[in-house]
C-alpha cells in the first residue's frame, strides 16, 4: 500500500492532496488539531462524503519526539507539509492571537521538525513543503520565478524564507525535499476569513436579505489567483519527481479584487454590484509593496504541470460551493 502523510490535512491544500492521493490508491494519514475549526469540520465532512478515508493523528508539530515517532511508525513514502500559521487563519490559543514572533517561531519549528525527522529516518521519503509568494513581497521585480532573490517585509514571508533555507540544507544533505512556492490559490474550501470567501458569502447574504453591504479594503489590489486543486496536482508531481527542487506554482496573470467581485456578481445575477460595496481604511489588509505575479515555466517544463481551471472557474467553485 502506498502511504502518504499530510500535515494540515483538513485545510484547503491538505484536503485537495488527500483527495488526489486517495484517488491514486494511497493510504492517507493526516496530522490535524484535536479540536477542528468549523471550516475543517466542513472539509472533513466533504472528504468523508467522497469516500476519502484519512487516518487522523493529533501529535504536535512543535514536538520533535512526537513527529519523529509518528513518521517512524507510519513509514510514509510521501510527506506533504501544508500546515502553517498565518493571520488569515485566525490562529490563536484560546482568546489570544499569536504575536508575529510566535508566528515566525512556530512555522519554522514545525518545518524543522518534519525535515529533520524525515532526514534522520533515511528511508527514501519524498517531502514537499509549502512555501509562499510572500517570500517575494518586498521585491522590485514585476514577475518572479525560482531565480528571483527572496525579499520579504512580512513576518510570514520571512518565516517561509527561513523554511526554504532548511529545505535547501536538508536537500543538500540527501533528503528528497521540494518547496512549492505557492501564489494565491483559492476554492470553496477556504475559511470564511479569506477575502474570496468573504466576498462570495457577502453577495449571497445580500441576495437573501441578510446583509446590506460588503466592507472591504482596497479593491484595486492585483493578485495572481488560481484554483487550489491545480496546485495540489503540482505538489504531487514534485513528490513524484526523481529529482527534488523548488518550483513556483502560479498562473502568471493578475486580476484585481474588483474583477473577482465582478465575476462573482455575474454568477449571482447581481447588477450594479458597486452599490453593495463599502471600502474602508479600517479593513485590515496585507500591505504588499509590489505586484506578486509568478512565472511557473519551470514547473510546466520539468514536471509537466498544467493548470486545468481558469480564474472564472475558480470563482464559480467558490460561489457554488464546489464543482470539481
Amino acid at each position: 500500500m502506498k502511504r502518504a502523510l499530510i500535515t494540515g490535512c483538513y485545510g484547503q491544500d491538505g484536503s485537495y492532496l488527500a483527495e488526489l492521493l486517495a484517488g491514486k490508491g494511497y493510504e492517507i494519514h493526516g496530522i490535524c488539531k484535536s479540536e477542528l475549526s468549523e471550516n475543517s469540520r466542513r472539509i472533513k465532512k466533504e472528504l468523508t462524503g467522497e469516500g476519502v478515508d484519512v487516518t487522523e493523528h493529533t501529535v504536535s508539530l512543535y514536538d520533535y519526539k512526537e513527529i519523529s515517532s509518528l513518521i517512524a511508525d507510519i513509514k510514509p513514502g510521501f510527506v506533504f507539509h501544508m500546515a502553517a500559521v498565518h493571520h488569515s487563519s485566525e490562529y490563536s490559543f484560546g482568546d489570544r492571537v499569536l504575536t508575529e514572533k510566535e508566528l515566525f517561531d512556530k512555522n519554522v519549528l514545525a518545518t524543522s521538525n518534519i525535515l529533520c525527522a524525515c532526514s534522520t529516518l533515511n528511508t527514501g521519503i519524498h517531502v514537499v513543503a509549502a512555501g509562499s509568494c510572500l517570500m517575494f513581497d518586498d521585491t522590485d521585480t514585476d514577475i518572479q520565478d525560482e531565480a528571483t532573490a527572496y525579499r520579504s517585509g512580512s513576518m510570514y514571508g520571512l518565516a517561509k524564507i527561513a523554511e526554504g533555507s532548511l529545505v535547501k540544507y536538508y536537500r543538500d544533505n540527501g533528503l528528497h525535499v521540494s518547496q512549492a512556492i505557492l501564489y494565491n490559490h483559492e476554492s470553496h474550501r477556504r475559511s470564511d476569513s479569506f477575502v474570496t470567501k468573504k466576498i462570495a458569502n457577502g453577495l449571497k447574504n445580500i441576495i437573501n436579505g441578510r446583509q446590506d453591504v460588503i466592507e472591504l479594503g482596497d479593491i484595486s489590489v492585483m493578485k495572481d489567483w488560481g484554483f487550489a486543486g491545480d496546485y495540489a496536482e503540482g505538489m504531487y508531481l514534485m513528490a513524484e519527481s526523481d529529482t527534488p527542487g523548488d518550483y513556483v506554482l502560479a498562473t502568471g496573470v493578475l486580476h484585481s479584487i474588483e474583477n473577482y467581485i465582478r465575476v462573482c456578481a455575474k454568477l449571482y445575477d447581481i447588477n450594479n454590484y458597486e452599490k453593495y460595496l463599502r471600502t474602508s481604511a479600517t479593513q485590515i489588509s496585507r500591505k504588499v509593496g509590489c505586484k506578486l505575479r509568478g512565472r511557473p515555466l519551470r514547473a510546466e517544463k520539468e514536471l509537466g504541470w498544467k493548470r486545468k481551471y481558469s480564474f472564472e472557474a475558480m470563482a464559480r467553485d467558490i460561489v457554488d460551493g464546489g464543482l470539481f
